[in-house]
């Protein structure tokens, strides 16, 4: 049988009365609480009884301190003699039990002790919610901004969205709390002014369901991450998720390591600070260039053979591809074997993102005469957001043009009838045209790059393909 419970519990930082509630239920329990940290709350077990709580606050502890100060010590000898046992210390909270049937309240004067509430409030709560607030507005910022300049980009990485996605929740999280506070503190000084100990009604919903969102959404990134991703992408985000953790378990060791060795506030809150900007800027650092030496040696290509050119490892890749060079034209079947063929794709709930290249090895002799084929196919899930998307792919071949003459390469609408498409354009340079096109199907759009001028009929066998291979088995291939 376990003598220690450990739960995440998500009570706001000023709800005394709902957290003294929640902890009377848990010693009915069996559960007495022994100590509250960012990664949970921690209770022992004992023998179930009726016990009253108290939650208090001290403005001036924090959480740096190795022990509580001379006051605070005075202050809980004094709570001792009315039967109040300090149960544990949290940076300004405070939690106190009595086990008698009547006892006597710890603090009678309720402006006083909101004022202490309100203090302790803003030495860290308000501070860091602020912080974080202003963090996700920023974020924000720049998720609407990526999504006006380049919508595919965003609309199609499950990484980009998950992390817009959950920047979103940190900020309705910190609008929930602070908002919540301040209408608390209107509320509860109201009911000061008549005496009156003011409430506070727990306000954990709104927190559960937001953890839960972000914890889909996590799962959600996590498994479109493994199961679409690259090899070096994969190894990108675990590598990511390590140092995320690796860093918020140092700074709390070394917080909790100098607690333990009695150092002084001021002491810790500098090196723990120092400690954690140094480490995660050298494992930053580590990691870049391991990813960085990894890729450039071909350790990041899995089963693929490579081939060496000019000091430089290529990978073979040899992927499936839904349309091919040998699809459009006939080449003879050694020049064929010396093509690579690879694929790359990006998806999410909102849109999908397939990139297909097919060109000869750079050592290959024939590489002047191998025609090459380049196209990136994607699917728009959601109707309303085709007209963004195909705005956004117009637009990233426009560039100024002063005095009605182009300086540089935009699209000029196109015959979509040989590629059996809806909407054809072609890419214009200012000195002429060039074999590059965006094709428009339902649903779909495609940029296809030929090294070659294609004809009608090629022009038809290729928007078929592309206009009517399926998602799912290209998933399979």
């Amino acid at each position: 049988m376990k003598d220690k419970k450990r739960r995440i519990e998500l009570f706001s930082f000023f709800d005394y009365t709902g957290i003294a509630r929640h902890l009377t239920k848990m010693a009915e329990k069996g559960w007495l609480i022994e100590k509250m940290s960012s990664f949970g709350w921690t209770y022992r077990r004992i023998k179930p009884q009726k016990l009253h709580f108290f939650v208090s606050y001290y403005p001036k502890a924090s959480e740096f301190d190795p022990e509580p100060g001379e006051g605070q010590k005075q202050f809980q000898d004094f709570c001792a003699h009315t039967g109040w046992i300090c149960a544990m210390t949290c940076a300004q909270m405070q939690v106190f039990y009595n086990s008698r049937e009547n006892p006597a309240p710890i603090e009678t004067e309720p402006e006083l002790e909101l004022e202490m509430i309100h203090a302790a409030a803003k030495k860290s709560y308000l501070p860091s919610h602020a912080l974080l607030l202003l963090l996700s507005l920023l974020n924000g910022g720049l998720f609407v901004q990526t999504l006006l300049d380049n919508p595919i980009r965003l609309l199609a990485s499950a990484s980009s969205l998950f992390t817009g996605f959950a920047w979103l929740m940190v900020f309705l999280l910190c609008i929930h709390e602070t908002g919540g506070y301040f209408w608390w503190l209107k509320k509860a000084r109201q009911a000061a002014a008549r005496g009156e100990f003011p409430d506070s009604k727990s306000r954990i919903l709104l927190q559960k369901i937001i953890g839960a969102a972000v914890l889909a959404g996590f799962a959600y990134w996590l498994a479109t991450v493994f199961a679409c991703a690259s090899p070096l992408l994969k190894i990108t985000c675990i590598s990511m998720l390590c140092y995320t953790f690796a860093v918020i378990l140092l700074v709390n060791g070394i917080k909790q390591l100098l607690k333990r060795k009695k150092v002084s506030r001021n002491v810790n809150r500098t090196v723990t600070f120092v400690s954690s900007f140094v480490f995660s800027a050298v494992l930053l650092a580590g990691i870049t260039s391991g990813i960085l030496y990894a890729s450039a040696n071909g350790l990041l290509y899995g089963k693929h053979d490579t081939y060496e050119h000019n000091g430089a490892t290529f990978p073979i890749y040899q992927d499936n591809l839904p349309l091919t060079v040998q699809d459009l034209q006939q080449l003879p079947v050694p020049e064929s074997e010396e093509y690579i063929r690879e694929r790359s794709s990006s998806e999410s709930l909102l849109a999908a993102q397939y990139e297909m290249w097919q060109h000869p090895r750079y050592d290959s002799t024939h590489i002047s005469q191998l025609p090459e084929l380049k196209y990136t196919i994607t699917d728009i899930r959601l109707p309303f957001l085709y007209s963004l998307c195909k705005e956004s792919l117009l637009n990233a071949k426009k560039y100024d043009i002063s005095d009605g003459q182009a300086f540089a390469n935009h699209y000029e609408p196109s015959d979509p009838s040989p590629w059996l498409a809806q909407d054809a354009y072609r890419l214009r340079w200012s000195s002429g045209y060039i074999d590059h096109y965006l094709l428009c199907y339902e649903n779909r759009i495609v940029e296809i790059q030929f090294s070659w001028e294609p004809d009608p009929e090629q022009m038809t066998a290729a928007g078929r393909i592309l206009a009517e291979y399926s998602t799912k088995k290209f998933k399979n291939m």
